[in-house]
């Protein structure tokens, strides 16, 4: 005796096989396209896309440079530190500017205020026409850049970046003294 459910399965597979043949034989064409795009190298198509945003942002800038200028001079004329990175502090976008957040954490530069360059092109074409360095984040200080990433590296290992800009009031006290407090309420 035949199931109903094995006499369904007898009409199926003629048409699985059917379209199993027809996958084989279309198979050779969407190769090329695979290889073809599995041959890019992600890193240059990675670079290029970033550099596209950079140009365009540079244009919006050029487009609306009075009125970006006007705000973002007097933001950085109105406060000591100021980063300009893609992302916040509490959410950044980009492992550069996590890494500089936790340098400058580590280091106790307070206060400090941070722009995302992301929010809007011309804020990017801002920091990018003002340092001529395309890659964020940028540090300014005192109203002028101060460093991009590989420099605040490179002062961040040294220890001139604690004692530049760092301060020792944030630092716990008692037993667990010199060391970042966890939340302060």
């Amino acid at each position: 005796q035949v199931w109903p459910k094995q006499r369904d399965l007898r009409y199926v597979q003629p048409a699985t096989m059917l379209a199993n043949s027809f996958l084989r034989r279309a198979r050779p064409a969407f190769r090329p396209a695979i290889r073809s795009f599995a041959a890019a190298n992600p890193l240059e198509t990675t670079a290029k896309l970033y550099q596209d945003l950079v140009d365009k942002s540079v244009k919006e800038f050029q487009a609306n440079q009075k009125v970006v200028s006007d705000d973002l001079d007097a933001e950085l004329a109105a406060n000591k530190v100021v980063l300009f990175m893609e992302g916040t502090p509490d959410a950044p976008k980009s492992e550069p500017s996590l890494n500089v957040v936790k340098m400058l954490t580590e280091a106790q530069v307070v206060p400090m205020t941070s722009i995302d360059v992301l929010a809007h092109p011309s804020i990017l074409g801002y920091t990018v026409s003002k340092t001529q360095k395309t890659r964020a984040p940028h540090l300014y200080v005192n109203g002028s850049f101060y460093a991009d990433y590989d420099g605040i590296l490179s002062k961040y290992t040294t220890g001139e970046l604690a004692k530049s800009l760092g301060t020792e009031s944030t630092k716990s006290t008692g037993v667990f003294g010199g060391e970042l407090p966890i939340a302060t309420y």
